[in-house]
């Protein structure tokens, strides 16, 4: 697996305890076993988001529209709630099927996605860290108007 893998997972374990069904969109390549894995959710639940292709910092979303990529519904990535799994859970729910992977992002995509991740605010900046690596981090950081360079 590699950043912008789409996995389905059987028994996804949601924030708020719920256990069902879910697509997953890997946003990192983890250096193991050190590093976790982060995924972000897939819904294509309308509700009043934006259907513009690509970055929608406001809201942190990812919107690609169906029948490209993998998805054939509209499908926005949820960049709002990063889920962290370590390897032996992805190994574990890999071996037992729960965890499979289904397709991946194009290369283009998965450029869009992390140039609207290094956008958003809404991320930690430790996942940002493993999801963009160190020096994408830092350009990012200092393209945002609240950081800057000292100079001694």
């Amino acid at each position: 697996m590699k950043k912008g893998s789409i996995l389905y997972h059987e028994n996804f374990k949601f924030k708020n305890g719920e256990i069902g069904e879910k697509l997953l969109v890997l946003l990192n390549t983890p250096e193991l076993p050190s590093e976790p894995y982060l995924f972000c959710k897939a819904t294509s639940k309308e509700n009043g988001k934006p259907k513009s292709p690509g970055c929608h910092l406001s809201f942190s979303l990812f919107f690609i529209p169906g029948g490209k990529e993998f998805f054939n519904k509209n499908t926005w990535l949820q960049l709002y709630e990063i889920y962290p799994l370590d390897a032996a859970s992805v190994l574990q729910d890999s071996l037992t099927k729960q965890l499979i992977e289904k397709g991946s992002l194009t290369t283009n995509t998965v450029k869009d996605l992390m140039s609207c991740i290094s956008k958003i605010r809404d991320i930690e900046t430790e996942y940002k860290r493993l999801i963009l690596g160190k020096h994408a981090l830092l350009e990012s950081l200092l393209k945002d108007k609240r950081f800057k360079i000292r100079v001694r």
